[in-house]
């Protein structure tokens, strides 16, 4: 057993209440595995743990924007100042996965939603826990929790295994299987309980025979409509409805390009954007489709919608140039972290010129003085432009921001200069 262990730091959350930040201790410190990327220096430290003490993040999805700048630098948070918080497991970076699941193999921690679920540890989660943890598995990696289910299903109870079943929906997308989950739901079928039989073939019966992404495209096209220059709904549904929503969640592009007798590539040119049947086609292009087919859309989409509204997914893997082009788009987006999600690992990169071009940026000076003025803050802390803009610029355009901010006779020591000060220390 280590002799370490978790320091615990209470505070108030004006929002989730009573909430709290998780430490190594001395000893613990030296025990934790190390990571992928070295931890922050001291003065990169001193700034996360001001970042840590003015946010006071209730969980691992609130301290994900400046872990993810750290990460992008080269480096990983120091345990002393934090590790992942275990009782609102959330979501939490895949860098520091090591940690979770040694914290609980150790029983330092109890084994949750963040913990990877395996055959060797199967034994050590609370029933209810466990369930929800494959359920996740599901979702992200169906072949590994298929091999699971394979490697523990058949010695376990009849009851654990209905449970089991009963994870293999496309819940909250729709009340149903999908036809991925079709193969794990079959497993089923062998199993020695009648009882669990039966509910693996009333799950496949209540699929009505479309158990394949094919089936939900061939049943979609039946009310689409295309012609030589659009494909849109047969018989438009009403605003603000989303029929079909099932068939829709059930099958991908290049199944439906085939049920329309289109080419994928002949699809995305005829895509009616604003159409609820195209912003569904839409939708499966930016999961499913090739790069050939989303560079056509986003082409489209670049020249005709508004920034805010283009999935920043569909520019994975496109050109240089494309990629530029959704970018500048993203300067004007209104929902300002939009930028540094589209940068992803090149966060913390943009150089005067293109900082200058963002809204966040341009919104700057105009809150400095509300506030000096007024004396309040930006109602919303995490939609403070200063914050914004410190996720994306470099550390000269952040020192740049720093001295307009005092510029214009904001304290040094005002809080809301904590996410451009750790961009600074990093």
């Amino acid at each position: 057993m280590p002799q370490g262990t978790i320091i615990e730091t209470k505070f108030w959350h004006q929002e989730y209440g009573n909430c709290e930040i998780y430490r190594a201790d001395a000893a613990l410190q030296h025990e934790l595995p190390p990571l992928k990327l070295p931890p922050m220096n001291d003065a990169a430290r001193a700034a996360f743990r001001a970042v840590l003490d003015y946010e006071t993040p209730p969980g691992n999805g609130a301290v994900e924007d400046f872990l993810e700048l750290s990460e992008a630098r080269g480096f990983s948070a120091h345990p002393a100042d934090w590790v992942p918080h275990f009782k609102m497991p959330g979501q939490h970076l895949p860098l520091y996965q090591p940690w979770v699941d040694w914290l609980s193999e150790q029983e330092l921690t109890p084994f949750h939603e963040g913990n990877t679920l395996t055959e060797e540890n199967w034994n050590r989660w609370l029933p209810a826990t466990r369930v929800r943890a494959f359920r996740k598995l599901v979702r992200s990696d169906q072949h590994a929790a298929f091999e699971l289910l394979k490697q523990v299903g058949p010695s376990r109870r009849a009851s654990t295994r209905l449970a089991l079943l009963s994870q293999i929906n496309s819940q909250p997308s729709f009340n149903g299987t999908y036809p991925k989950q079709v193969p794990l739901v079959k497993f089923f079928l062998d199993d020695r309980s009648a009882e669990v039989r039966a509910a693996a073939r009333k799950q496949l019966d209540e699929m009505h025979g479309l158990e394949t992404e094919e089936a939900h495209a061939a049943e979609l096209a039946k009310h689409i409509t295309v012609t030589d220059s659009s494909v849109a709904y047969l018989h438009p549904p009403e605003p603000h409805t989303f029929p079909f929503w099932a068939n829709w969640s059930c099958t991908n592009y290049d199944a439906m390009a085939a049920a329309l007798g289109l080419s994928p590539e002949a699809l995305a040119d005829r895509i009616e954007i604003t159409n609820p049947a195209g912003s569904q086609l839409l939708q499966l292009a930016t999961m499913t489709a090739s790069v050939e087919v989303r560079s056509i859309l986003a082409n489209r989409l670049l020249e005709h919608v508004d920034p805010s509204n283009i999935s920043l997914a569909l520019f994975n893997g496109l050109s240089p140039a494309l990629r530029d082009r959704a970018l500048q788009a993203q300067f004007k987006s209104h929902y300002w972290h939009s930028v540094a999600e589209f940068l992803g690992p090149d966060r913390g990169t943009l150089d005067a010129a293109q900082m200058r071009e963002m809204l966040s940026y341009q919104a700057v000076e105009e809150s400095v003085l509300r506030e000096l003025e007024t004396g309040k803050l930006p109602v919303n802390t995490s939609y403070d432009p200063l914050r914004a803009v410190a996720f994306c610029i470099n550390k000269e355009c952040a020192a740049h921001v720093v001295e307009k901010a005092l510029s214009l006779g904001m304290s040094p020591d005002n809080p809301r200069l904590t996410m451009l000060k750790f961009n600074l220390a990093l």
